[in-house]
């Protein structure tokens, strides 16, 4: 009996030692984790990117899609200040601009109150000499409105939901690149009626 308690004792002495220490490193662990998001946080930008925005979200890809008319949108962020955002539909395109700020965990995106609308020309589709033009592009004022777009985690990596009036979530689009973007945007003369 006495020599269980030889073994026994400095085995459990050994495991309760064992067992602080590796709780102290867990526990020392969670405080740099937090710092370095926090880090993440002041550091982030979106200069440059391009955004879809859908109503749908694949957790495994991460990524937002949208199968439906007039439900998807880019966000192309030009600079840390300015965005220009397109809602598609089958009709219309609807093109905007307006600034942004970063703030906390949200982006805060106020839009100008000039709107550039591409319609397609269903006449064009008839047109057997090819003298009417695909689309005819309207400049029209509208009412300055605001959207936020929260930050979420999926993978690792942070993406955006806006929730005001549905449920919409913006990933960066991997279909079309921002330079891509811009060169569309400007060789439709969109570009200049939205920024100038």
């Amino acid at each position: 009996m006495n020599l269980k308690k030889v073994f026994i004792i400095p085995l459990f002495s050994l495991l309760l030692s064992f067992s602080i220490s590796c709780n102290r490193t867990k526990k020392e662990q969670i405080p740099n984790k937090k710092l370095k998001e926090n880090e993440h946080v002041e550091n982030f930008t979106l200069s440059n990117t391009l955004y879809l925005l859908a109503p749908e979200f694949n957790v495994e890809k991460c990524e937002s899609f949208g199968e439906c008319d007039c439900c998807t949108s880019n966000y192309l962020f030009l600079d840390n200040e300015n965005f220009i955002c397109v809602d598609y539909c089958l009709e219309a395109d609807t093109y905007y601009s307006g600034k942004y700020k970063i703030e906390n965990e949200k982006v805060q995106l106020k839009f100008n109150s000039v709107m550039v609308q591409k319609e397609y020309n269903w006449e064009s589709e008839t047109d057997t000499i090819n003298d009417q033009p695909k689309y005819f592009y309207k400049t029209e004022k509208c009412k300055s409105f605001e959207t936020i777009w929260r930050k979420f985690d999926c993978k690792g990596k942070y993406y955006f939901k806006n929730t005001i009036t549905e449920t919409n979530y913006a990933s960066i689009d991997k279909t079309l690149t921002a330079k891509n973007f811009v060169i569309k945007l400007k060789g439709e003369g969109i570009w200049d009626k939205l920024l100038n």
